[in-house]
């Protein structure tokens, strides 16, 4: 191969390398639907990439606690709408005892409800999310309340209360442990109960209307309860549409530095294949022509 041949087949080798690398970043990008793969294809927009990911991450499991949360504060809200109405129900038998008119078997028959609606209120007061107790405080893996003797019912969670993570630094509570709703602090709804349970079995009814007064206050206090959850669940939802709408945003962000125009790329890609091919046949022509001439040339 001659001098000049020798220059120009450099020179169409080097362009051929050129398109080669065009075209393999044209099938990459069509293939993935990506602008930016490495950080040599856009370093700047690659940093915004790695960042905006990073906190799109954030975002998303900030998101997924905020469901998690809201799934326990849903299922608190309904168990103690059901609390609630139990309550209401000891109250009417407790007021219907009281009368003038009710005898102590009436009264008997009274506790023996009163009783099953005890039991029944435990089971609440036990509920369990994910398999997690959702009033034991932190004590989640545990039933809080069980019947020791009698009617006595104990508690053996603790006063404290879970929260999850929102945001940078910001948390909000997700639980409201038994001992606020149901031991204080006002009354102690079970300790109330076997109380009023103790009179109607006793045919007294200075202790049942004691029991009306007790059932009164555990009304006001689950209701109070109810309040602060639905307080903690509107919060969570305020949050959640903020959240939500920061991923919108940064999605965009990223799909602006990251993703193509799909048909500008097919049209580059189908541009570098015609180039890639006319670079081969330039290449293989010059090759072959170059070899005949050596191969052509008389020996000295």
């Amino acid at each position: 191969m001659r001098v000049t041949d020798q220059q120009t087949y450099q020179l169409l080798l080097s362009n051929f390398q050129q398109v080669s690398r065009n075209l393999l970043t044209a099938q990459q990008q069509v293939s993935t639907g990506k602008r930016v793969n490495t950080p040599s294809d856009d370093p700047e927009a690659f940093g915004r990439i790695v960042s905006t990911k990073s906190s799109l991450s954030q975002a998303t499991q900030w998101l997924r606690n905020i469901d998690r949360g809201t799934s326990r504060l849903d299922m608190a809200d309904s168990t103690l709408s059901q609390v609630s109405n139990l309550l209401s129900r000891v109250k009417e038998l407790a007021v219907a005892s009281a009368s003038g008119t009710s005898t102590a078997n009436d009264r008997l028959a009274a506790a023996t409800e009163v009783r099953d609606i005890d039991r029944q209120l435990v089971a609440l007061a036990n509920t369990q999310v994910d398999g997690q107790s959702i009033f034991a405080g932190t004590k989640t893996d545990i039933q809080p309340y069980a019947v020791t003797s009698g009617d006595t019912v104990t508690y053996s969670g603790n006063a404290e209360t879970q929260s999850i993570g929102v945001g940078q630094n910001d948390t909000i509570q997700v639980t409201i442990p038994g001992s606020q709703i149901f031991g204080g602090p006002t009354t102690d709804i079970f300790g109330s109960i076997a109380n009023l349970l103790t009179a109607l079995g006793a045919n007294d009814v200075t202790g049942i209307q004691t029991g009306i007064d007790d059932m009164d206050q555990a009304i006001s206090q689950v209701a109070n309860a109810q309040g602060e959850v639905g307080a903690l669940e509107n919060r969570l939802s305020t949050t959640k549409t903020a959240l939500t709408d920061a991923s919108t945003t940064l999605q965009a962000a990223l799909s602006k530095d990251q993703d193509i125009d799909m048909a500008t790329a097919i049209t580059h890609l189908s541009q570098y294949q015609t180039s890639y091919q006319a670079s081969a046949r330039a290449l293989n022509t010059l090759f072959s022509t170059s070899l005949l001439n050596f191969l052509g040339t008389p020996t000295s």
